[in-house]
């Protein structure tokens, strides 16, 4: 199986790389501009402006040594841009001139934006994946894994052995697995 990059191309030349890019980080930035309680379309202008600023700046960023780097320079950009944007729409007459417009008053953002972080990148990674895999593959892990059928009914439909179902999501998972890992680091997490 071709190998992942574990940071981020940004590589407007190529329309299909740059299409990928989009699709995951467009929606990553919008949602996170409207919990931080941006409107639609200023959300969308946030948008731009993160992608203008990507752009602009992506031939001069190198996140090959850290890639996990990225992930916080990209919220860290949005972040500045939701402000922007609340400085430029929001009457400051009445706002203490020491109001912090950085400060993150819900915990719950910063979660979202991890979990959407990854989720993004996990549908993105499913996706190349499935294109790279057989058809009977492809077909056995969407039918069991991710429709939810039984083993047995999926291995009936497809006329395989439920040996060859669980083998097709074993190969699939271990690939998500990996391409996960070299982009998000040590999955595991501390135990509550």
């Amino acid at each position: 199986m071709e190998q992942s990059s574990p940071h981020p191309v940004i590589d407007i030349e190529d329309q299909e790389r740059w299409r990928s890019f989009v699709d995951i980080y467009d929606p990553l930035i919008y949602r996170y501009a409207r919990l931080k309680g941006v409107g639609h379309e200023d959300a969308c202008e946030v948008v731009q402006e993160c992608m203008a600023i990507l752009v602009s700046r992506g031939p001069d960023l190198d996140f090959e040594q850290e890639p996990h780097q990225f992930k916080a320079w990209l919220r860290r950009v949005a972040a500045n841009k939701v402000i922007d944007m609340f400085k430029r729409r929001r009457p400051t007459d009445g706002l203490p001139e020491d109001i912090d417009l950085t400060e993150t008053r819900e915990p719950s953002v910063d979660k979202v934006w991890d979990e959407q972080w990854k989720r993004k990148h996990l549908r993105s990674f499913l996706k190349r994946i499935l294109a790279r895999v057989s058809e009977s593959t492809r077909h056995a892990f969407q039918l069991y894994v991710v429709s939810g059928w039984p083993v047995d009914e999926v291995a009936e439909t497809l006329n395989v052995s439920t040996d060859q179902v669980y083998a097709a999501r074993s190969r699939i998972t271990r690939e998500l697995r990996r391409m996960a890992q070299e982009t998000f680091g040590d999955l595991t997490s501390p135990k509550r």
